[in-house]
């Protein structure tokens, strides 16, 4: 029985199978109106099952992730899988833009930050991965920091040649 798992960042926390559910059933969620609690559960105690089998040491939550692609897959839920994956895909891009984010600000003294080249730099990332969701983050981490919305309108608007109307209808 899997007892801890090791986090990305190294920590250990407890394994507990209802979080592999509770992915999975987001994934479903995507691509079903009704899902089936039944069904979640059942694939995720055959994740866990297949940790056991194959991990004499401790799982990481890449394996762990891993493995929940691999059973979906295998049991036909291609659909599934594909969300699962670009839920994935978009949590790791959340985390590299907040880490890309703080990185910034901890190796700048307060006084030498300059916040608006840290947000062009995440900006530019975001339009050429042209994703909605990120240009959206950016901005509420921005709006978290106490940066005035209209200062970061401007400034985004400049640096991408957009109206603020436009760039106001890409953050709604």
């Amino acid at each position: 029985m899997i007892k801890s798992i090791r986090k990305r960042d190294g920590r250990l926390v407890d394994f507990e199978v209802d979080k592999i559910a509770g992915a999975l059933y987001k994934a479903f969620s995507a691509c079903f109106d009704k899902v089936e609690l039944k069904k979640v559960y059942a694939i995720a105690h055959d994740v866990e099952k297949r940790l056991e089998e194959k991990e004499s040491t401790l799982p990481t939550v890449e394996l762990v992730q891993d493995t929940v692609e691999e059973i979906l897959i295998e049991e036909g839920y291609v659909r599934v899988a594909k969300a699962y994956i670009l839920y994935r895909d978009k949590r790791s891009r959340s985390r590299d833009m907040k880490s890309i984010l703080l990185e910034s600000i901890e190796n700048e003294s307060s006084d030498d930050i300059n916040l608006f080249d840290v947000f062009e730099n995440l900006m530019n990332d975001a339009m050429d991965k042209t994703r909605k969701e990120d240009l959206k983050k950016v901005f509420k981490l921005l709006k978290e920091l106490n940066i005035d919305e209209e200062i970061i309108y401007q400034k985004v608007s400049e640096t991408f040649a957009m109206t603020d109307e436009t760039l106001k209808s890409v953050i709604k």
